[in-house]
């Protein structure tokens, strides 16, 4: 019996950023920006590098992702799409606040 992926950080950053972002009127975009808090990198790095993780797998958990972060995904493409761009915008985001450590 093989053992679930654990995507907690990943869950977690997306339920606590993205899910009321829209009743803010935030853009995802906007959601992202917001998180260049210096003391949370080695969070945010933690939640890239799940996110990869993720996206790499066999059976990427599009859903999960669509439900944590309140958004809703036609396809699993679209999903990966949108992960994607938002973990490329946090690690560019933590690379200027990190200067790239």
């Amino acid at each position: 019996m093989s053992q679930k992926p654990n995507y907690e950080n990943l869950y977690s950053f997306l339920a606590g950023e993205f899910a009321e972002a829209d009743f803010e009127g935030k853009s995802d975009e906007e959601v992202v920006l917001g998180c260049n808090n210096p003391e949370l990198a080695k969070w945010h790095r933690t939640i890239i590098a799940e996110g990869r993780v993720a996206l790499a797998s066999r059976s990427f958990p599009w859903k999960d992702v669509g439900d944590y972060a309140n958004r809703y995904f036609e396809t699993e493409e679209s999903a990966i799409k949108w992960l994607t761009e938002m973990l490329d915008l946090l690690e560019s985001c933590l690379d200027k606040v990190s200067g790239g450590e």
